[in-house]
């Protein structure tokens, strides 16, 4: 069972590849907030872009500041890439489904 480190740390990680993915595919997240496009004018992209930015950059910072300790096991580092390869799946599954329900594509 993954201790608490190990499952937030998982826990980030998948935050930060998902805020990654909000940034290659960033018109995939936009047809969330029911904005019509494509050919989304500037004044929708750039806010949105800059938006999807931070949240990677702030995952990627709180993720590397918990990664610091280097005092940390190998066994440590497989549970939190199962914790989070774990949630990665929960996040794709729900983007899904959200699609799905929502007749998106």
């Amino acid at each position: 069972m993954p201790d608490q480190d190990a499952m937030t740390i998982g826990f980030l990680a998948a935050c930060f590849v998902w805020t990654v993915w909000w940034n290659l595919d960033w018109r995939r997240y936009l047809k969330f907030y029911r904005i019509k496009g494509p050919g989304y004018p500037m004044s929708v992209q750039l806010p949105f872009r800059v938006f999807f930015a931070l949240c990677s950059v702030g995952a990627a910072v709180e993720l590397g500041r918990r990664l610091l300790p280097l005092s940390r096991t190998t066994q440590f580092y497989r549970q939190c890439f199962l914790v989070g390869l774990g949630w990665l799946g929960a996040i794709v599954l729900i983007v899904v489904v959200v699609e799905l329900a929502s007749g998106t594509d």
